[in-house]
């Protein structure tokens, strides 16, 4: 298995970044300007453009108890993995960080789960 699997994509990294979803990570997507594409990092060099890049033990930290007991994913043979989305439809992921990810994602943007400096409280959606 590639390396890159066990970490979030550039894109869902980015889209956390913008969200103000901030957590310690082990590794960075960095940016190469004259390729156009990311590389996976230790460390963020100075200066460069990059984002997190998520495992899967920091989502697990990241997605509050009570929304991570009603995660809705699921691995299949093939060895993706599918998210129920609040739509009620599955999208398919490549790993399971990844779709945890758009999992967490999702949370915020739905509003069942807010920032902690906000001051509304993160409680579970009855």
């Amino acid at each position: 298995m590639k390396k890159e699997l066990n970490y979030t994509s550039p894109e869902v990294s980015e889209e956390m970044y913008k969200l103000g979803i901030r957590w310690k990570a082990s590794a960075y997507w960095q940016f190469i300007p004259g390729g156009n594409y990311y590389v996976l990092k230790e460390k963020l060099e100075p200066f460069k453009k990059g984002f997190p890049a998520y495992n899967m033990t920091e989502l697990g930290h990241m997605i509050p108890f009570g929304f991570f007991n009603k995660m809705k994913i699921h691995k299949y043979l093939n060895g993706y993995f599918k998210l129920q989305t609040r739509d009620k439809k599955w999208k398919t992921y490549t790993s399971e960080s990844e779709a945890r990810g758009r999992y967490l994602i999702e949370l915020f943007t739905s509003g069942n789960v807010v920032l902690e400096d906000s001051k509304e409280k993160t409680q579970p959606q009855k």
